[in-house]
């Protein structure tokens, strides 16, 4: 019952739009999450009496891979691994990548589609949008949405169930509590630059991204 009544109260954060939240920055919590492995790497060690060959090891700790295969309204799947402070798509590995949570009937939400449409036409090299719908729009509305409003980014629904083990995932580490829109910015290596609650303007995006490309 406890844990019924936990998936109904989170169902509920995900349709919130414009709290008190909005505008604030958060931190994405660098303690990883998921399981890793331990490598052995061995070393030449230096010359030692009696020329006799000896290696030293060290154990050098290793990030997990495939964490996360997601899956876009197209099919097609995007592969996350866990990175120093942060995560990568191995799809769009050296490129920038703004992952959003937005809805399809919140204000704030709607407003930065143009922005993002932008940023995607002048930036598309360096930079990857990808965005999760959180409000359970049904996939095949979403994809109408999507083709409606033109976008020309990366679309996800919450309602696969691994894509919505991401959000519960992304939303432990950031202490993300629902809010929308909700922002993630991730450098080229993968290391997590920016958390942010709340709409953002172009001048905004902009000043993420020539942050997040230093």
């Amino acid at each position: 019952m406890r844990k019924i009544i936990t998936m109904i109260l989170f169902a509920i954060l995900l349709t919130a739009c414009g709290t008190e939240e909005n505008g604030q920055e958060k931190k994405f919590e660098t303690t990883k999450q998921a399981p890793t492995a331990e490598v052995i790497q061995k070393e030449p060690s230096e010359k030692v009496k009696n020329e006799v060959n000896v290696s030293t090891t060290k154990k050098i700790e290793t990030y997990a891979k495939n964490i996360f295969k997601l899956t876009t309204i197209e099919g097609k799947t995007l592969h996350v691994d866990e990175a120093e402070n942060g995560i990568i798509f191995q799809e769009h590995k050296d490129k920038m990548v703004f992952l959003i949570f937005f809805g399809y009937r919140c204000p704030p939400c709607l407003s930065e589609i143009p922005v993002l449409k932008k940023l995607v036409e002048e930036k598309g090299d360096k930079l990857e949008v990808i965005a999760l719908e959180v409000q359970r729009l049904p996939e095949e509305q979403l994809k109408i949405f999507k083709d409606s409003k033109k976008l020309n980014y990366t679309i996800l629904s919450g309602e696969h169930t691994e894509n919505s083990k991401f959000i519960s995932y992304i939303a432990e580490r950031s202490q993300w509590t629902g809010s929308i829109p909700f922002l993630v910015g991730i450098k080229p290596s993968g290391e997590v630059g920016v958390v942010h609650v709340g709409g953002i303007g172009s001048h905004e995006f902009n000043k993420i991204f020539n942050e997040l490309s230093k």
